[in-house]
């Protein structure tokens, strides 16, 4: 099987400067996150164990676009992106000012983080992120969320979910046939992150998932367009809205799971040469 790459700032911005000309997925993803299954759990996770979110100074890792640093501009959070692909920092700005809010955004490598952002902020958050890398890089991605955050300050990493089986047979898939340009992708399982939220002395530690139904939903869409699909069954009609819906099935087989801890100790990462 063909190995793919890693995480590096010359493969997302190829893949960023894809989608230079449309940002409509962006808004698409704003919206839904706002006030989906998801979106909702963080919101109400950061209010409960860290404060009003129009208090907060967040930090988003691996930013892309930035739409949950998007979402929490809007409730008033003083919010910075940090990516290493110029390519999509200059592509969020742009959404950004598009709607009049402010942000920082910092071209680096999260690997290499400056001391002088340790402790800056009160959330550390990434999405679609932390899984494109493999241990020891993997680790050292999310000690860099606990080394951002001040203490008392709260950790959000959403990765994609083993257990979602529609995806693992989509990405396989695309792999197999040389179509899939995200580089190197391990989704995680509950352990990996249970053995994660302890080895990083987190408290109020907790493991959520996104909406199974509605993530199921959305990949049969994914299926239905697809070349092979239509060749099989033919067109089908166009997609049909899909509303979010919460279910006991969301925390262990959701499209995503998102670790949710608060740093309790005044701890800090070095990253070995």
């Amino acid at each position: 099987m063909l190995i793919q790459q890693t995480s590096n700032p010359d493969l997302w911005n190829q893949v960023w400067s894809k989608s230079s000309q449309d940002k409509s997925e962006f808004w698409e993803w704003v919206e839904r996150e706002s006030n989906g299954i998801r979106g909702t759990k963080i919101q109400n996770y950061i209010l409960t164990h860290v404060g009003d979110i129009h208090k907060l100074k967040t930090i988003e890792v691996g930013s892309g676009l930035g739409i949950y640093s998007f979402i929490l501009a809007r409730l008033g959070a003083e919010v910075t992106l940090l990516d290493y692909s110029a390519q999509v920092l200059t592509l969020a700005e742009e959404c950004f000012q598009k709607n009049a809010l402010k942000a920082q955004f910092i071209l680096q490598d999260a690997l290499g983080i400056e001391n002088d952002l340790h402790g800056k902020y009160d959330v550390a958050m990434s999405f679609g992120t932390v899984e494109h890398f493999r241990y020891p890089q993997r680790l050292q991605m999310i000690e860099t969320h606990v080394n951002l955050v001040r203490n008392g300050g709260a950790i959000v990493i959403s990765v994609p979910n083993k257990a979602f089986l529609p995806h693992e047979i989509l990405k396989t898939y695309l792999q197999r046939r040389n179509k899939w340009e995200l580089g190197y992708e391990g989704a995680f399982n509950r352990s990996e992150f249970f053995k994660l939220a302890r080895q990083l002395q987190l408290s109020n530690s907790k493991l959520i998932g996104s909406a199974f139904l509605s993530d199921f939903q959305r990949y049969v869409q994914i299926y239905r367009s697809t070349s092979i699909f239509q060749q099989i069954f033919g067109s089908t009609s166009a997609k049909s809205q899909i509303i979010e819906k919460s279910s006991w099935l969301d925390d262990y087989f959701g499209a995503d799971l998102v670790l949710l801890g608060i740093k309790n100790k005044k701890v800090s990462y070095e990253r070995k040469s």
